[in-house]
């Protein structure tokens, strides 16, 4: 699983691939703090319903995080289509089968990439969640939001819950995308399956019926990351997604074991 982990992390650290995270990071960070920041509104008797931030929100210690785990909640299906793409690729590639000359051990192969790209990703959360902080603290005087509790340590404590937040959702939606690429092991129809799931279908399927957000996967990843929602709270939520992840492992490790690799 070493080997796995340290091949797949030598890919994912190339200067070409830093390049292009940087400049992910850079734009989901800005851009993101600016839009939400920009949708803050004043708390509504009773507590607000929707997903949208308050200015009484953004002013306590963790505003400044908060911001972050804002915008992470709106870019699931963005999150969870790359993870399809990255599981699905090598099969049409044909690249498993020299992978597996050097690791035979399918299960620790599999475990290996999955762990390099929960690792790539840890690295490039943390990098997003500073710079967040950065531009929403120097954006937030523009929107009226008070920023003097964000340098408090509570502030640092729920930085720190935050990020563990967000990288429990990345691992959520990494695990149900490495099932469906090994599934499928074609990039187009796991491409499509992953975004009309984790987009639409999921969203409809809500809309016309009540249990669906306390069931479906990409709607309980998305109340994760928004620390909760009026119908299922973030403990539920976590503890719902838990069972899905790791069924979904278990599931892509027993395809991935026993199905032959011919390409």
């Amino acid at each position: 699983m070493i080997r796995a982990f340290n091949a797949e992390l030598a890919r994912l650290v190339r200067r070409r691939v830093l390049a292009w995270m940087t400049l992910a990071v850079l734009v989901f960070s800005i851009g993101g703090a600016a839009i939400v920041l920009a949708s803050a509104e004043p708390a509504r008797p009773g507590g607000s319903t929707g997903r949208a931030p308050t200015f009484q929100s953004l002013a306590e210690a963790g505003g400044g995080t908060e911001v972050f785990r804002l915008i992470a909640s709106f870019s699931g299906t963005f999150v969870f289509v790359v993870f399809v793409g990255l599981f699905a690729l090598e099969f049409s590639r044909g690249t498993y089968r020299t992978m597996l000359l050097r690791q035979p051990q399918r299960i620790r192969l599999l475990a290996g990439r999955l762990l390099a790209l929960l690792a790539f990703a840890a690295a490039a959360l943390l990098a997003a969640e500073v710079v967040t902080w950065v531009a929403a603290k120097a954006m937030a005087p523009a929107f009226d939001v008070s920023t003097g509790a964000w340098t408090s340590l509570d502030g640092l404590g729920d930085a720190v819950a935050d990020y563990g937040i967000v990288l429990f959702w990345v691992t959520g939606y990494a695990l149900l995308a490495m099932m469906i690429g090994v599934l499928l092991q074609s990039v187009p129809l796991a491409l499509a399956v992953g975004i009309a799931w984790a987009g639409p279908l999921e969203h409809l399927l809500q809309d016309a019926w009540g249990p669906a957000q306390r069931l479906f996967p990409g709607l309980l990843l998305e109340a994760v990351a928004a620390g909760g929602v009026p119908d299922v709270s973030l403990s539920r939520a976590i503890a719902t997604v838990s069972i899905y992840a790791v069924a979904a492992g278990c599931i892509a490790a027993v395809v991935f074991r026993r199905r032959d690799v011919t390409a």
